[in-house]
């Protein structure tokens, strides 16, 4: 889709400002029911590219003194929800971002304003939550968890999940491989961006449907490019079944062609790792040594 028509499109579903605060009203009622206001209120971030398991990770985990705030949950409030899922499913998380990321902010303002202890659920493709970050009071305790997953890991995950999903519900989101990768890319610049303001940054990594939780420390970048490697490296042990699974569910649901353009570009990372794997287990030969 080229970048103007995009453009156009995202306009032409932005909602009214009456719609929108209408929405945010009846929002505030569902998110804080039944919440109740602390002396000591925290706050959590849970961060990461789509796909790497944050909201597996919030599900399976105690966090029932926060109150969870998570801009997806609230694309399908949007009036033009379905007529987008229907007509540019690819294209679902950009065409409804403003409100949806609007709302989300509006609710987590609302939250501090009031002392919930909140915890927000992001996947950053810029700096604007560093500026959140920074701009919360001094009376909150504020802990950043990062979910760490290889960028093949989670877009096969992304994938995986819409298959599964589009079976039970035509109302599913395609996640955009650029989004993520834009996501991906900013991450290890934007901990150390957190890091520096004084941030508590965590890594959670996925084991075994478990959790490991990490403290990033001094050396954040490096740990995190090996835990990321970690895990494209156990995925691509099986990546090709799974890859061919997520295949032949789209040819039986008569996937439209744009969808599989966009498989090349996992296959294009998994290819390069297979090929960087190649390299390091196989080094070229001295070129001193003798023949």
């Amino acid at each position: 889709m080229k970048d103007e028509f995009l453009e156009e499109l995202i306009e032409s579903y932005k909602l009214p400002e009456n719609e929108h605060i209408m929405i945010l009203n009846e929002l505030k009622k569902r998110v804080f029911f039944n919440r109740t206001a602390e002396k000591n209120p925290s706050i959590m971030f849970v961060i990461g590219q789509p796909g790497c398991g944050k909201t597996t990770f919030i599900q399976n985990t105690d966090l029932s003194s926060y109150t969870i705030i998570n801009s997806d949950d609230y694309r399908c409030f949007n009036k033009y929800s379905n007529e987008i899922l229907d007509k540019y499913p690819t294209y679902y998380t950009k065409l409804t971002n403003f409100d949806a990321h609007l709302w989300g902010d509006e609710l987590f303002s609302y939250a501090i304003d009031n002392s919930y202890s909140v915890l927000r659920e992001k996947a950053p493709v810029d700096y604007s939550l560093l500026g959140t970050i920074k701009a919360i009071p001094n009376k909150y305790d504020v802990t950043i968890d990062l979910v760490v997953t290889g960028n093949l890991a989670s877009l096969l995950a992304t994938r995986e999940r819409y298959e599964k999903s589009i079976l039970k519900s035509k109302n599913t989101r395609l996640s955009n491989i650029e989004a993520h990768n834009k996501c991906y890319n900013l991450l290890p610049d934007f901990v150390s961006k957190c890091l520096s303001c004084g941030a508590k940054v965590n890594y959670v990594v996925p084991r075994n449907n478990e959790f490991d939780i990490t403290p990033a420390g001094n050396e954040s970048l490096s740990l995190l490019e090996r835990l990321r490697k970690e895990s494209n490296e156990q995925t691509c042990i099986d990546y090709e079944i799974r890859m061919n699974n997520i295949k032949k569910a789209m040819i039986n649901r008569n996937t439209p062609q744009e969808q599989f353009e966009e498989l090349k570009k996992i296959e294009k990372i998994y290819l390069e790792l297979i090929k960087n794997k190649s390299v390091q287990d196989f080094p070229p030969e001295n070129s001193g040594s003798e023949r």
